[in-house]
């Protein structure tokens, strides 16, 4: 019964110690979802969700730092756009001691949007690449790529 009670206790630390290793490990996500404003207008929202302590870079950062976030929706079919990506808030300002550069950057959640006039519904989708980079203050990931593809229904 003991070595029973044992083998459970040991699976449950082994499973939490896992699911900590898979979560800190894509410590930036991403979530996109598409918003019909009228019959032919919509807007796509792209968020990023950080973990606590963990940072996306902004859109123009200066040579020698890190890698700009871009968003690239030129694959994106039966939809004309209408606007630039616009982020929900201003990104923080400051000046990074690990690359020795001023930068922007968002903490939290930030959302990114972009309005769309629909051409032809029965091939539209929303389809592209997000290109980022995400540190904290003792580490960054590698430049990452995230492709969307989110179809648009009415």
């Amino acid at each position: 019964m003991q070595r029973r009670v044992f083998s459970l206790i040991l699976f449950i630390c082994m499973s939490v110690g896992m699911f900590a290793q898979q979560t800190e490990s894509k410590p930036i996500t991403w979530s996109v979802n598409v918003k019909m404003t009228s019959e032919k207008e919509g807007v796509v929202i792209m968020k990023a969700h950080m973990l606590p302590g963990w940072h996306l870079y902004g859109f123009d950062l200066p040579e020698g730092g890190p890698k700009s976030t871009t968003i690239d929706l030129s694959a994106s079919k039966g939809v004309k756009f209408i606007d630039a990506v616009t982020p929900d808030r201003k990104p923080i300002k400051l000046h990074d001691a690990m690359f020795d550069v001023d930068l922007t950057m968002w903490e939290g959640t930030i959302a990114f949007r972009r309005k769309f006039k629909v051409l032809d519904m029965s091939k539209a989708v929303i389809a592209g690449t997000i290109n980022y980079m995400g540190c904290n203050d003792q580490t960054c990931l590698p430049p990452q790529s995230e492709k969307i593809s989110k179809p648009i229904k009415k």
